[in-house]
């Protein structure tokens, strides 16, 4: 299908075409469930007393943990925190002494030593319940996946490195994400990746093939890292992130190498959590309804119970009907409808969330798995009275083409220059400016 710029048209057909191929291509992103969010192991130091050593390694697994289960790297420098802090100790599920053997070089030889460590669990309802009262919100287990592509400058030359070419680094970066509770993906960089991507796609910022080179890695968002060493000894680290149409970008300098790695992917964890986290609104009551469709018994039902009830962002939820092969469910959320939303495709249980009429008689999708409907919000409003976002709007805007996908009759089209057809221009460059970016990344993975 081709698209004449100069067709009365263009931004529509532009939009078909995009979501024709997008539908031959798309593929689910998949996301980790991180698991040992509320645990923590702290080295113990050999210096002072036995008492105050515990109490300060306490302090620093109770911070650790904060810091994974809410995302932010900055917890403790927030006014909660010291409200919060006194509050570990009655925290604790469980806690150990752990001994590690480890080899310790020195100028003259390598000798074997061994190490305390002190491992802490947090009670998951008490520390869900202080970020809560703290009005922070708190990341979900379900993260999305973080594809890396590492390239390093050396003596002038540009290599794509894996983690079998700089295994140091990688550690660093694995050890790093492990402590901020995010998920990273390494590349094969066997022949399919060496012949799809290269340095010069790195450093030149060449989005549209790192974008499709990543596409069998499935991740849901792609980070590229360019490393140099400058003259002056400083070690020079730029960071993209490419994730849902958006890139962000960030550069951390340091005369530490582990340093440098180390606070680019807490900028990372920082990012995606911000992405996927909102505000806590307790004394909000908004919800909505969602409708699932395609349970075929009790095993599929309790499967999608128990996820829902799971969700980091439902403060409660109630079954409001089952009927035949679908189930309706209020749910309360606790930041906002688009944290909700987000959190629902993070999983790969529930494969899309879209805004429909109800209609009890409509039949469920053949061929899909569940499929949860927002059915219309709960704060008074009935579903036609609510703020629609410019999304919905957009998503309404296409649901009212015809369902074949094809284009008014040409004895309907409204003349060339009219007020009629400029209005009808605008509003289709709305929705491709609106949709356009949401469309790409799910077409590039």
């Amino acid at each position: 299908m081709k698209c004449k710029q100069t067709s009365n048209y263009y931004f529509l057909c532009r939009f078909i075409v995009i979501v024709f191929t997008a539908l031959l291509l798309v593929q689910s992103g998949f996301a980790g469930s991180v698991s040992g969010l509320y645990e923590s192991s702290i080295k113990v130091d050999s210096t002072g007393s036995e008492e105050q050593g515990e109490n300060q390694l306490i302090a620093a697994a109770f911070t650790h943990v904060l810091i994974k289960v809410s995302g932010r790297s900055d917890i403790a420098s927030l006014p909660a925190y010291s409200a919060m802090l006194k509050k570990a100790e009655s925290s604790i599920s469980q806690f150990r002494y752990d001994y590690k053997d480890v080899l310790v070089q020195d100028e003259q030889k390598e000798e074997e030593a061994r190490e305390k460590w002190f491992w802490v669990r947090f009670n998951v309802k008490a520390i869900d319940d202080l970020l809560k009262q703290a009005q922070i919100p708190i990341w979900g287990k379900i993260r999305p996946e973080t594809l890396i592509w590492f390239s390093q400058e050396v003596k002038g030359k540009r290599f794509l490195q894996s983690q079998h070419d700089e295994p140091e680094i990688y550690g660093v970066f694995k050890h790093q994400a492990d402590a901020r509770g995010i998920s990273l993906i390494f590349p094969f960089m066997d022949l399919q990746d060496q012949s799809s991507v290269s340095a010069t796609d790195i450093w030149g910022n060449f989005n549209d093939a790192i974008l499709l080179a990543s596409r069998r890695y499935q991740a849901q968002s792609t980070l590229t890292v360019r490393l140099f060493k400058e003259p002056s000894g400083l070690w020079v680290s730029q960071w993209n992130l490419l994730m849902l149409g958006d890139v962000q970008s960030w550069e951390i300098r340091d005369e530490n190498l582990d340093r440098v790695l180390v606070s680019g992917i807490d900028e990372l964890a920082d990012k995606l959590s911000r992405q996927f986290t909102q505000v806590i609104r307790e004394d909000d009551d908004s919800g909505i309804l969602i409708q699932i469709n395609n349970i075929s018994g009790f095993k599929d039902f309790q499967e999608v119970d128990d996820y829902l009830r799971n969700l980091a962002t439902v403060k409660s939820i109630t079954l409001m009907e089952t009927q035949q092969d679908r189930a309706i469910y209020q749910i309360s959320y606790l930041s906002s409808k688009s944290s909700l939303i987000q959190e629902i495709r993070l999983g790969d249980l529930l494969n899309s969330v879209e805004r429909t009429r109800v209609d009890s008689g409509q039949a469920a999708d053949a061929g899909s798995q569940y499929k949860p409907v927002i059915l219309g919000d709960l704060n008074g409003k009935e579903p036609g009275q609510t703020t629609l976002s410019d999304r919905e709007k957009a998503l309404n805007a296409l649901g009212s083409l015809p369902a074949d996908g094809s284009l008014p009759a040409k004895g309907s089209l409204p003349a060339e220059g009219s007020s009629t057809q400029n209005s009808q221009m605008k509003a289709q460059e709305k929705i491709v400016e609106v949709l356009l970016p949401e469309l790409e990344y799910w077409l590039a993975n």
